[in-house]
């Protein structure tokens, strides 16, 4: 069932309790999406939070006593409305919760905040989101792409870095499999510049022009470890070149795919006409 909080309740909740509040519940955060990640009014957002409670969340399946809810609104509305979350997963340590808001909310702006309670003692937790904001988090909402665009992605596997075998880029939305096995890439040049690869991808027009993306090697299996790349989709024409990236955020090293200029003497150019 979905119920109103008002704002001053919501307020009054987030000044009396620190973002990481302690209690039984050890720690929650880790929001997904982090504050200003844009969406489309034809997404739905899923909202992700994890929680952390000593000999609870680390074991396997879902941990009790502990509940999780969403509170969501367009910015500037007075009231937010309340949306229990439901168990995901263990992600480590940490059990992770999912929320919904779904698509029709009708709003230029979405403003959230998570809160957890530990049902043993009542205390609440509210998180942080993956790149350390306090909340309230807010998400513009923003217009689907106009055409259809071809995005060509480049990655240099910087020094020290190998691959046993293929490199892919994965990330959200369908073209990027949404973060599932990913798009095979290719060498962009492979005599000159044998670690650097590319592929072209087409983003459907529709879309949300907002894109993050990592790439994975060893076959497409092991993943950057560092945070998502990301871009916004220019729909202004049908082609967009990326910059080259460089592995887990490295300066890129990877030779050019420059033509080889075939250097000639003098008397060699004579020799061709006399």
């Amino acid at each position: 069932m979905r119920k109103s909080v008002t704002m001053l309740v919501a307020a009054a909740m987030l000044l009396g309790v620190a973002s990481t509040a302690m209690g039984a519940v050890g720690w929650c955060g880790n929001i997904w999406p982090v504050n200003n990640t844009p969406y489309t009014s034809a997404e739905e957002i899923g909202v992700y939070v994890q929680i952390w409670k000593e000999f609870v969340t680390d074991q396997p399946g879902q941990g009790d006593d502990i509940a999780a809810y969403l509170y969501y609104r367009c910015t500037g509305d007075p009231d937010f409305i309340e949306v229990p979350m439901i168990y995901w997963g263990d992600v480590g340590s940490n059990d992770e919760y999912q929320g919904i808001i779904p698509v029709g909310h009708g709003c230029d702006e979405v403003e959230f905040f998570v809160k957890v309670v530990d049902l043993t003692d009542m205390a609440e937790c509210f998180g942080q989101d993956q790149h350390g904001n306090d909340p309230n988090f807010f998400l513009p909402i923003t217009a689907v792409t106009a055409q259809d665009v071809t995005v060509k992605f480049y990655l240099c596997l910087t020094e020290g870095v190998e691959t046993a075998g293929d490199v892919c880029v994965t990330g959200s939305g369908d073209p990027l499999t949404n973060w599932g096995d990913g798009v095979l890439m290719v060498f962009s040049c492979e005599a000159a510049s044998p670690k650097l690869y590319e592929v072209e991808v087409l983003f459907p027009a529709g879309g949300n022009p907002f894109v993050e993306y990592k790439y994975k090697k060893d076959d497409c299996v092991t993943w950057e470890s560092t945070g998502n790349h990301s871009f916004m989709i220019d729909d202004s024409g049908p082609t967009m070149d990326l910059a080259i990236d460089g592995w887990e955020w490295n300066t890129p090293d990877c030779p050019d795919c420059s033509s080889p200029v075939e250097l000639s003497t003098w008397s060699t150019i004579k020799a061709i006409y006399r």
